[in-house]
């Protein structure tokens, strides 16, 4: 399911943007330095191929041909008021992302966050326009801002990746095994769909900060999962051999 739904929304919809105003004006722009991010980002970003405009987080008006109608609302993000605030960030973004923002809510980031008007948001692990986890470098440099050695969170989203990667080679290898072993295929394919389950699930207690838990259960996934697709390989072999 994971893994389809990304394959989805890495296609781009086509004349999607043919009437927002947002996009045809600030596809000129050539210096947008005002921005967190660029008209780039956002074009080659999940966001726009997945049908998500500039008004959905910086609201605005997408249907106005005025600069005045269109920004009506629109606010920097410096602005406490602006849907982009820190403080208000997790919202904008859990409006789409509503398992996310749960998780994410009863962390003490979150309460640091509403407590304080400043700590880890969205933005602080995927930057405005991210589509992936940041990578394990990147993460620690992060976390290393206000944690001294995050080391368990690191290796967390190393094993949490890895996991990623592996379903789909298991997939991959399952998928070979259709034409030579329907039977054998049909369970598989549902120890698959059970796994993925489960990464999906690891993906959401990851927004809790769980990282020790996170650390466990992405290892099992990845073991689990590196045992089907050997099982697929010995399938195919003795295929091969008879």
């Amino acid at each position: 399911m994971l893994i389809v739904l990304a394959l989805a929304l890495a296609t781009p919809v086509r004349g999607a943007w043919e009437q927002n105003q947002c996009v045809k004006c600030h596809e000129a722009e050539t210096l947008p330095v005002t921005l967190g991010h660029s008209f780039a980002d956002w074009r080659a970003s999940v966001h726009a191929k997945g049908g998500v405009g500039c008004e959905k987080c910086h609201g605005g008006d997408a249907s106005a041909t005025t600069f005045e109608a269109a920004h009506k609302g629109v606010l920097p993000a410096a602005d406490r008021a602006s849907l982009v605030n820190p403080v208000h960030l997790p919202a904008t973004c859990g409006a789409c992302h509503p398992k996310e923002l749960a998780a994410f809510d009863g962390t003490v980031h979150a309460k640091q966050l509403r407590k304080e008007a400043e700590g880890a948001t969205c933005f602080t692990c995927h930057d405005a326009m991210a589509t992936s986890l940041p990578s394990p470098r990147e993460l620690s440099a992060r976390c290393s801002v206000c944690h001294k050695k995050p080391m368990e969170a690191q290796a967390a989203l190393v094993v949490l990746v890895s996991a990623k990667t592996q379903l789909y080679r298991t997939r991959r290898a399952v998928d070979e095994v259709k034409t030579v072993n329907p039977a054998w295929y049909d369970v598989a394919l549902g120890r698959f769909h059970d796994l993925e389950r489960d990464y999906g699930a690891i993906q959401i207690r990851w927004h809790t900060f769980a990282t020790r838990e996170v650390l466990r259960d992405s290892r099992d996934v990845l073991k689990l999962s590196q045992a089907l697709s050997e099982e697929a390989g010995v399938k195919i072999r003795h295929a091969a051999e008879h």
